[in-house]
């Protein structure tokens, strides 16, 4: 699947225009198979390896560049890596769809990743996936952000781990200036979001807090603000902590 037919390389949009002018068909970006290749995406990555299950469920994910890397750092061989990286999507362990799991006896963990600035609104996200499924009685979720020295500020929203990635396609029913304004509360409500952190500055910290009443699936998404340079990146870190 072509990143430029799915619109994530924007400098090729002119190029799609002319396409469907044409009368190429269009990539439906909200199919279910779209979105599970959406959702896999890695940030700078040319060319993504996806597993996808029979439901159109994303398991694994690994940036095609880094996939030698990471064999070489096991001692293993590309061949091997690479049939690593199968086995263990097949068995729920996702590698490169940054899952965090944590339990009762291990509550909390930090990670570090990088965002950037989409060009266009709702385009790219550094996506974090929380699985706090061994909490059946629940508790509070709690993100404590941290934004690099980059020049980008940093957006973090928190969503229910079954819900759908915002794509540059405005919801049905949502109109396009509502969508890409992506302030006030008309935005808000068609986003869909558990909780909110908007721009954090360069060398700031930021909170999330969730309380849930039963052990489930959440997605933290980072993207830049949209007060920052379009394609401007920074780092973070997350401490990702239940109580």
């Amino acid at each position: 699947m072509s990143n430029v037919a799915l619109g994530r390389t924007p400098t090729q949009r002119a190029y799609i225009a002319k396409r469907a002018h044409r009368n190429f068909k269009a990539v439906d970006a909200t199919h279910p198979l779209a979105q599970a290749i959406i959702n896999g995406w890695n940030i700078f990555s040319p060319v993504d390896c996806l597993v996808i299950s029979p439901e159109l469920e994303l398991m694994g994910s690994q940036d095609f560049n880094r996939l030698h890397g990471d064999s070489s750092d096991r001692g293993l061989s590309a061949t091997e890596g690479y049939h690593l990286f199968l086995s263990e999507a097949l068995e729920g362990k996702r590698p490169g769809l940054g899952r965090i799991v944590l339990t009762p006896v291990c509550s909390s963990e930090e990670v570090m990743d990088t965002f950037q600035t989409s060009m266009v609104p709702h385009q790219d996200y550094t996506v974090l996936e929380i699985d706090t499924t061994a909490f059946e009685d629940g508790g509070t979720l709690t993100l404590d952000i941290g934004v690099g020295r980059g020049k980008a500020e940093g957006t973090f929203y928190l969503f229910d781990g079954n819900k759908n990635l915002p794509t540059e396609k405005a919801p049905e029913g949502v109109p396009n200036s509502v969508w890409e304004c992506q302030h006030g509360e008309a935005y808000v409500e068609a986003l869909g979001a558990l909780a909110i952190k908007w721009h954090i500055l360069p060398e700031k910290t930021g909170k999330i807090t969730h309380a849930f009443d039963r052990g489930k699936l959440f997605r933290l998404c980072a993207t830049g603000s949209v007060y920052s340079v379009k394609g401007s990146r920074n780092a973070f870190s997350v401490k990702i902590s239940v109580l």
